[in-house]
């Protein structure tokens, strides 16, 4: 257990750690501010944020990279309004059992991957990723809009794709390191922190706003700051 002087002093070394890293964040998506995304690109963006959620970043990377590498993101397995082999063809590269990859080894849930990677096919088939982007709406709205429409998408991932794509800084990925830090912090311990539902999320995310506003910055660019430093944190045995 942590004495309340370790702790504290824990706390302050956090802080100044993130209030260090969002403006070098804020830099670097001014830089990107004007990128337009074809719908090729928002795909793969959407399909990394999926394979991200429960595994680490770089299974997650390496997964989308082997699908990319096999053909299953492109225009022709997408656009086609059934492809019955998709579903198959995604569970052999997740399994690394496929010729065409870039990385070996097996995702960690290859078949309910492969099988909502396939319902998110079908949807995105019907309606693009750009025009569902091309509406007005605020950015919790599309958020919602986007959980409820993409099979198997949660807020955390949708909030993630809406942030990496440059469309909201105003929405929180409350992933572990965030929820780890904001418990060190006091702010919101993890016994509390029911993110599992939508309600559940948006009320732990008004907590995580709440300090990001005593930063000075939006809370995309404060959790990618606290993402970074509590990753190093924990490679540090902190």
């Amino acid at each position: 257990m942590i004495c309340m002087s370790s702790l504290h002093t824990l706390q302050g070394r956090l802080d100044s750690t993130i209030r260090t890293l969002c403006p070098l964040i804020e830099s670097e998506v001014l830089k990107r501010a004007w990128v337009e995304w074809s719908e090729y690109e928002l795909r793969r963006e959407l399909v990394g944020c999926i394979l991200g959620s429960q595994v680490h970043h770089k299974m997650a990377v390496a997964a989308t990279e082997n699908l990319e590498w096999a053909n299953l993101l492109s225009d022709r397995r997408w656009y086609r309004c059934r492809d019955s082999e998709f579903a198959s063809d995604a569970l052999m590269v997740l399994e690394g059992r496929a010729v065409r990859i870039c990385h070996l080894g097996r995702y960690r849930f290859p078949r309910i991957r492969a099988k909502q990677l396939a319902q998110v096919r079908d949807a995105l088939s019907r309606v693009s990723l750009t025009s569902r982007l091309a509406n007005g709406h605020a950015p919790a709205e599309l958020r919602k809009n986007l959980i409820e429409e993409i099979p198997g998408l949660g807020p955390k991932q949708a909030s993630m794709f809406l942030r990496n794509i440059g469309r909201s800084y105003d929405l929180a990925i409350l992933d572990t390191h965030v929820l780890r830090f904001m418990d060190i912090q006091g702010r919101l311990p993890l016994k509390e922190a029911r993110i599992s539902t939508v309600s559940g999320y948006e009320k732990a995310e008004r907590i995580v706003t709440e300090y990001a506003a005593t930063v000075g910055y939006p809370v995309g660019y404060l959790d990618w700051a606290i993402w970074a430093t509590m990753k190093a944190a924990r490679e540090l045995g902190i």
